[in-house]
């Protein structure tokens, strides 16, 4: 028996096995080396186990567990290349299937996987199977599909292969195969499964591709029955697949199903699942009744359309990334039309571009996934423009997750993340190439027009550029340092050089041009934080600096005075010459060498003796220290006519052939009509050799000789022989104007000293004086973003403040705060950053919360003195956990399990009649009230700095005085806290910040204020707490749920965040233009992002 009766009776031989069902082969085409096609032909062979959906439950749920896999193969495939564009064109394979152990390994998985479905006899014995006539109704696209309805971008070319495959076999052929036993049905799932874990093994990094492309797909679901199989189906063997469809049916007010709900459908839940016929039209007996719940159904979605819902997914075994998500229910999740109402904040100026991180990975719309290994690396939360909200102290939900991510990262369970890294021998690249190489680069040009030429540019200097940039020996991990200047123009002792710089930058450089062409696809192994850096630092290089080549400068002052004080001594001297002289007419060049330098090491400052020891030097073929002893000649003495000449020849022979033509015409120049026959012929013979070069460029055959032929050409320009290198800054002009536009809406105190001094800094650097390291980095635009550039514009601001800049000199860690006598400014992640954002007059940028105008006391007490010193403050506060942790064995952060509808669904004993009238009865919908306002003043009389006990580290070298005062201090810790003041009371309250909490402003709902049935009205009932009483707040008057604060009095909103540092609560802060009240305490609850505290300001 054949499962394609039609095909024609060829043997094909596909990898390691033969396809043959029954006494005929399949026409499949299934290749031997080609595991494109193999995957396509596994993903399409799917279709022979029937989709119909009128065998019972069982059957239905039986089979969603099969097409699970087939999902997560398509993923898998498309993840890895294998996928077709909707131009139908092919993806870019993954670069790991290029190595023929994992080729070989992925062509015997997909073979193993068509030998499961291979043999007619293995299909009925082994797998409980039987051969039925497929239906018209199943040559439909999508009904033909059982998870049609949820995963359509996956299935997409999918189908127009099938559409293909099937054109020729009419249905009435076409054979497919019905689940006859469930047991052994379950045996052929369990097969494929392993085998999908084992292509998953190969490339772990996939997995999270493919698990966040079906969660966006299930998130984007309207398909309530589709979604309630694939959450019963998954439940077993996908936990995570699993949750995330329960998650949607919540959202979407709809309900997990276990077997007893579903039902049992004509009889078949018996392990065989046999119908009666299969010519009959299946018969719906609950048809009536499900059309009044589909009907009820609609109309509480209609109740609850635009509804906020936020989610917070991960972490997982494999990866500590934590995301989380806005959604508005029956309304397409996440979409870029509703980007404009989630506060994400926008630079409004070039310098302060800096703060944010640029995406390096071009994501074609087009592949079967955006998920890229970049967004895999979480490089620095603030980094991020969709973490910060507008309203300072504040994140948006996406922030959220990166929070949660981020304390993942530092304290959750260990990960391991082996990386591959080369240390292989590289070969050396003349400083000459690297420049040239970097002034190549600098320009702006289109990559993926000429591939020949990229891939001859890549290997002109290396191969796998991921695996390079992450060694430690010769490259800089950009991360580990707050200044990337150090790493060129700081101590020898600590700084990997220039030329290890400019080779770095060109390798980040080359991996940036392919991850930026459009379709580039793949994954990189090996895509780290150090890679990243390198990433941002090459783009930031290219873009800000400029490097020249310029004539080295040579005086007689620099050569050093002759060294000689007598007649009888230049006597010596011109005799040292005679005889170098002498020598070199008889041919002793190495002896006419050694006269001409033993006159120098007397007189180094005559240009005959550095031109007469060329000429000899030329003799003996010694050509690059002839071009630097006349090129020198010709600076000591600019009209020395026979030493340009003699710098002419040098440089010819050492194939400069431009700089010998200049020479040569300069030579010329100055003799006039006294130029000698020789000057003429080697001018003649420099051009001469330049048009020739140019024609054997022109005229070479072979491309790759040709591109070699036209790089030596171009690297004459960059020899560095008599020549330095200048490095200039683009946009100093720009960097200047943002610092004092930083300083102006930051009311920095000091604005005129830093723009008298900041106008003429570079200024200064370029006429040969010096500037701080941090200084210099910003005046060339090169800092990584987040908290590296928030900290470098603070550092150039108080180094452009002379009055200043002594005394506090730069900040021990990147989260200081700035204490000045009446102001202070704090780091946007810090507690005191996220607690005072909400005063007033206080904003956010680059990182930076401020001016805060609160009076600051210190404890113990300082003098006076040091009461007017500015100095910078190190804050101690607990991070603490954002979530309530996650199960090892599940992929998602649990909440709390907490169902907001439950209360609104069918009981176990309730009559559908009654629930049907009760939910659409409009008189039960109401809406809760927000809180009202309160008329209560909060004043903030001080923040307080205990000064904490100096680790034991510090105490012992302090103790030892191998720490000075000002080393001690800058490693101090201090614990804030804040005194109030309410409605003019004399009596004060003190909120300690022992920990560092998170605030999130949420978008607003859409279609609000939403209504709530009055059976789950008690869960927005609740007691809410105003601000003179959260001190007496105690655990035990926790809500289980939601915690309210009315924030809504003058100045109240920062003493709830006060609260909330205190206790160690993270909250939703709700003000004007956000949620509703009903979506905001499901924003904060435990069916949303679970902080437990809503904060209403307005």
């Amino acid at each position: 028996m054949s499962l394609f009766p039609n095909s024609k009776n060829v043997r094909v031989t596909g990898g390691n096995f033969q396809v043959v069902a029954g006494d005929q082969n399949i026409n499949l085409n299934v290749h031997r080396d080609d595991p494109v096609q193999r995957w396509r032909t596994c993903v399409e062979i799917f279709d022979i186990v029937d989709t119909g959906n009128h065998y019972g439950i069982d059957y239905e749920i039986s089979r969603v567990k099969l097409e699970v896999e087939r999902i997560r193969l398509l993923e898998w495939g498309n993840a890895v290349g294998f996928g077709i564009a909707s131009d139908q064109t092919a993806s870019k394979l993954d670069s790991r299937l290029e190595r023929n152990e994992i080729r070989d390994t992925v062509l015997r998985l997909l073979g193993c996987v068509y030998h499961v479905f291979d043999k007619a006899e293995r299909l009925q014995e082994q797998y409980g199977l039987r051969p039925i006539t497929a239906t018209q109704d199943e040559s439909n696209e999508l009904r033909i599909l059982p998870l049609g309805s949820i995963f359509k971008r996956a299935y997409k070319p999918l189908l127009k292969l099938s559409k293909d495959r099937q054109h020729n076999t009419p249905s009435s052929q076409r054979k497919i195969w019905a689940i006859r036993d469930k047991k052994k049905f379950q045996e052929m799932v369990n097969e494929i499964k392993g085998f999908n874990d084992s292509l998953d093994q190969l490339f772990p990094d996939v997995k999270k591709f493919t698990s966040e492309n079906m969660k966006n797909e299930i998130d984007r679901s309207e398909d309530v029955k589709a979604l309630q199989s694939l959450q019963e189906a998954t439940t077993d063997d996908h936990d995570d697949i699993s949750e995330i469809a329960s998650d949607r049916l919540e959202v979407m007010g709809a309900t997990a199903i276990t077997g007893s709900q579903m039902g049992e459908t004509n009889g078949t839940r018996d392990t065989h699942l046999q119908p009666e016929t299969t010519n009959e039209e299946p018969v719906d007996e609950n048809h009536a009744v499900r059309k009044l719940v589909e009907a009820t159904e609609s109309f509480v979605s209609k109740k609850r359309e635009g509804r906020l819902t936020l989610r917070l997914t991960g972490p997982s075994r494999y990866s500590a990334t934590v995301t989380a998500g806005t959604y508005w229910d029956d309304e397409e999740s996440d979409s870029s039309w509703n980007n404009h109402g989630k506060g994400f904040l926008k630079s409004f100026h070039a310098s302060f571009d800096l703060y944010f991180k640029k995406k390096y990975t071009n994501t074609n719309r087009e592949t079967s996934y955006e998920y890229t290994d970049e967004g895999s690396v979480l490089f620095d939360v603030e980094c991020h423009s969709k973490h910060q909200n507008m309203n300072p102290g504040t994140v948006t939900v996406e922030g959220f997750g990166m929070e949660c991510w981020s304390y993942e990262i530092s304290f959750g369970k260990p990960r391991g993340d082996p990386i591959m890294v080369s240390y292989e021998e590289l070969p050396e690249v003349p400083g000459r190439k690297l420049l040239r190489r970097i002034n190549e680069l600098s320009r702006v040009q289109k990559f993926g027009w000429n591939p020949k030429q990229e891939e001859a540019d890549l290997k002109e200097f290396f191969g796998n550029n991921i695996i390079l940039l992450n060694r430690t020996d010769i490259f800089a991990d950009f991360t580990a340092t707050s200044s990337i200047a150090s790493e060129w123009c700081g101590p020898e002792e600590k700084m990997i050089g220039i030329w290890n710089l400019l080779y770095q930058i060109i390798l980040a450089k080359e991996l940036a041009l392919r991850l930026g062409h459009k379709g580039s696809g793949g994954s990189y192994s090996g895509y780290t934080q150090r890679v990243l850096a390198a990433l941002i630092v090459q783009d930031l290089w290219l873009r800000n600096i400029g490097i020249t080549v310029v004539d080295a400068k040579i005086s007689p002052q620099d050569v050093g005075r002759p060294l000689i004080t007598s007649i009888v001594e230049r006597n010596k001297v011109e005799a040292l010459k005679e005889k170098g002289n002498e020598a070199f007419k008889n041919g002793q060049w190495q002896k006419a060498v050694d006269f001409y330098t033993e006159a120098l090491k007397l007189d180094r400052s005559n240009a005959i003796y550095y031109s007469n020891r060329s000429a000899a030097l030329l003799s003996l073929e010694r050509f690059k220290e002839a071009v630097i002893d006349a090129y020198t000649a010709t600076q000591l003495d600019p009209k020395y006519a026979k030493a340009w000449s003699r710098l002419g020849l040098a440089e010819f022979k050492l194939g400069h052939e431009s700089r010998a033509q200049r020479a040569y015409e300069r030579a010329i120049e100055i003799s006039g009509a006294d130029s000698t026959a020789l000057m003429e012929q080697g001018l003649v013979d420099a051009k001469a050799k330049i048009d020739a070069d140019i024609k054997a460029i022109k005229e070479e055959k072979d491309e790759e000789k040709k591109d070699q032929l036209r790089k030596n050409l171009l690297d004459q320009d960059w020899d560095l022989t008599c020549k330095v290198y200048e490095v200039h800054s683009r946009v100093h002009q720009q960097q200047v104007e943002g610092l004092l536009l930083f300083a102006e809406r930051m009311a920095w105190p000091y604005i005129n000293e830093v723009r008298d001094y900041a106008e003429d800094v570079y200024g200064n650097l370029r006429s040969g004086g010096s500037v701080p390291l941090h200084l210099h980095d910003w005046l060339f635009g090169m800092t990584l973003p987040g908290k590296w550039m928030s900290f470098k514009i603070m550092a150039a601001l108080v180094l452009c403040t002379p009055s200043i800049s002594a005394g506090l000199n730069i900040a021990q860690y990147y989260d200081c705060g700035v204490s000045l006598l009446k102001k202070s400014y704090w780091r946007v992640r810090t507690v005191l950053g996220r607690v005072l954002g909400c005063l007033p007059n206080v904003i956010s940028l680059c990182g930076w919360v401020g001016p805060c105008l609160v009076p600051i006391e210190f404890i113990p007490p300082l003098s006076e003195d040091a009461k007017r010193k500015p100095r910078y403050i190190h804050l101690n506060a607990r991070t603490f956990s954002s979530t309530t942790g996650y199960d090892d064995d599940d992929d998602v952060i649990y909440i709390g399990r907490y169902d907001y509808n439950d209360a609104i669904l069918l009981q176990p004993d309730e009559d559908l009649e009654d629930w049907i009238a009760a939910i659409e009865d409009s008189d039960k919908w109401v809406c809760p009230q927000p809180p009202l306002r309160e008329f209560v003043t909060c004043t903030i009389k001080s923040i307080r700095l205990k000064k904490l006990p100096s680790d034991i580290n510090i105490a012992t070298q302090m103790a030892s005085k191998g720490l000075s005062e000002e080393e001690v201090e800058a490693k101090t810790e201090y614990r804030a806290s804040i005194v109030f003041s309410m409605d003019n009371n004399e009596d004060t309250v003190t909120y300690t910040l022992y920990t560092n909490p998170v605030f999130i402003t949420p978008p607003p709902c859409h279609s609000g204020p939403h209504e709530v049935h009055a059976r789950e009205l008690s869960r927005y009932q609740k007691d809410v707490w105003i601000v003179d009483r959260l001190k007496d707040h105690t655990p035990e008057d926790f809500d289980n749920d939601v915690m309210i604060i009315n924030a809504t009095g003058k100045g109240t909103e920062v003493i709830a965040r006060a609260w909330c540092a205190e206790r160690g609560k993270n909250a939703v802060i709700r003000r004007t233009g956000g949620p509703c009240f009903v979506c905001s305490v499901r924003a904060a609850g435990k069916g949303g992002l679970g902080m437990g505290v809503l904060i209403w300001v307005s």
